[in-house]
């Protein structure tokens, strides 16, 4: 197990050593109005890519019944990421349950063959919307890893699914 751990964690701190990620905008920058939503901040994100760990809820609608399940969504511009991503941009991590991103350095690889890899603190969930609160990368660079305000970024089926963490 910890050769696995540090297999994992090996490549991610060599990617943040060769190339740290932005983060979102500092919060002097950030003014919030009074009918504040998260579109407001998501269009801060600026138009880099980004990734997403997602849980999609599980519900159906019509008599359908959609197991819950957790997936990796990589959003090749971050500032307008929404819409069901295609087979390339998502990679699932559970079917018929969610996942547990938090706590330990985990992984996925897109069926394209990159492959992600990132870490999110165990006491993410107790932090406010938007810290820091993990780290990320990939074969082509590092990602700060932050959460999220678990807003929808789409539907699968009449099932919402909800971003987690975001990596930018």
């Amino acid at each position: 197990m910890k050769m696995l751990f540090l297999a994992v964690l090996a490549p991610l701190l060599q990617l943040a050593a060769a190339a740290p990620a932005p983060g979102p905008a500092p919060a002097a920058e950030l003014t919030f109005p009074r009918d504040f939503n998260s579109t407001d901040l998501l269009t801060k994100r600026g138009d880099g890519s980004g990734v997403h760990l997602v849980n999609c809820d599980g519900f159906g609608g019509e008599g359908t019944i959609i197991p819950p399940n957790s997936m990796v969504v990589y959003c090749p511009n971050d500032g307008s990421c929404s819409g069901f991503p295609s087979n390339d941009n998502r990679c699932v991590m559970s079917q018929n349950f969610l996942f547990t991103w938090e706590g330990q350095a985990q992984a996925c690889t897109f069926p394209t063959g990159v492959r992600f890899a990132w870490f999110v603190n165990s006491n993410a969930q107790s932090q406010p919307n938007f810290a820091h609160v993990g780290d990320g990368g990939n074969q082509f660079r590092a990602y700060a890893g932050f959460k999220d305000d678990k807003h929808v970024m789409f539907n699968q089926g009449s099932s919402p699914c909800r971003s987690v963490y975001y990596f930018v």
